[in-house]
């Protein structure tokens, strides 16, 4: 069986669909695409399934976010654990796709993903590690070595990192 070329960010059918989930599901599909990482997800499923319905394409963005917010949260427990000796565990709660919630509702501690970029993911992710340690735990980490200070996620020219709330400089990055 032949396949079908993959699609350029340019294909009218390709945007077409993309803005149908746009605005089926209330969230900006189409302008991302910018990121490599989203264009290729964007594509591959295009590619594979057509100008799928946007209640069938829902719950694999959900999957995608719920995926990748999970291996962010498993590399930085590995860092908790190196910096401080300790093991804890955050869990990553994650809801179906559903009237309210048309793309899923994912949150770590109270902190809401909404991403579809790996990097996006990244900084909301640790936000709610960062945030849930701190709350639950009283751990504040990780500190900026300079100053001593908890660092805030943020997206960057570099990547996702962590970045000095007193001088703006990058503390260290987040795993992508």
């Amino acid at each position: 069986m032949p396949t079908e070329p993959s699609p350029t960010a340019d294909d009218p059918a390709f945007r077409a669909w993309l803005q149908v989930l746009s605005d089926e599901l209330d969230t900006d599909i189409a302008g991302r695409l910018g990121s490599p990482e989203v264009f290729a997800f964007l594509r591959t499923t295009f590619a594979r399934n057509g100008a799928m319905p946007a209640a069938h394409f829902a719950p694999l963005l959900s999957t995608h976010r719920r995926v990748l917010a999970e291996r962010t949260v498993t590399a930085l427990l590995e860092q908790v654990r190196q910096d401080t000796g300790r093991v804890f565990v955050v869990p990553v709660f994650c809801e179906p796709p559903h009237g309210r919630e048309p793309t899923g509702l994912l949150t770590i501690g109270n902190e809401r993903v909404r991403g579809v970029d790996p990097i996006d993911i990244s900084v909301e992710t640790a936000e709610g590690v960062q945030c849930l340690l701190a709350d639950r735990d009283r751990l504040l980490w990780p500190l900026c070595p300079d100053h001593g200070t908890a660092p805030h996620t943020t997206r960057t020219p570099a990547g996702a990192t962590w970045l000095c709330s007193v001088t703006s400089h990058v503390v260290r990055p987040l795993p992508a």
